[in-house]
């Protein structure tokens, strides 16, 4: 039975992608724009790619006196590329899970970080020391790879 013709429909499985060549089958893949299925990696494996760094620019963060006291350790942190940074090319924010800023991966680690961000790799953070110094707060952190 051929397949010319056929139109997708729910009742055989099928799921309808936007015209796009390889990049469609990718959305279709990983559900990207709300269209497509979720496939579950199989054989997921977190990889620590920096074992023990800080947070960078806490200083700079107006609500960091609120949001560092509440932060445990091993609790899981987003990293968000931002490629459009004026200072630096590789720069990547550090926020908690809810969307609250808390600073920058370091400068001097984050390259690589980075460049698998831009490979469409998924990374994170997870929290291995909170501890106010003074009048600053430092937040110790381990970068990982979700592969």
């Amino acid at each position: 039975m051929g397949t010319e013709g056929a139109t997708p429909n729910s009742s055989a499985g099928l799921v309808p992608v936007r015209p796009g060549g390889a990049g469609a089958i990718i959305q279709a893949m990983h559900g990207k724009g709300g269209m497509g299925i979720e496939i579950p990696k199989p054989f997921s494996q977190p990889i620590c790619l920096v074992p023990d760094t800080r947070i960078a620019g806490t200083t700079h963060i107006d609500d960091i006196d609120e949001l560092a006291p509440k932060l445990s350790v091993g609790e899981r942190l987003a990293l968000i590329r931002e490629k459009d940074n004026r200072y630096d090319e590789w720069c990547i924010r550090v926020n908690t899970s809810t969307g609250g800023r808390l600073g920058f991966v370091p400068a001097d680690i984050n390259e690589i970080p980075a460049r698998l961000m831009d490979g469409g790799k998924a990374l994170y953070a997870e929290v291995n020391k909170v501890e106010k110094v003074g009048g600053w707060w430092k937040i110790g952190m381990g970068v990982w790879l979700d592969d």
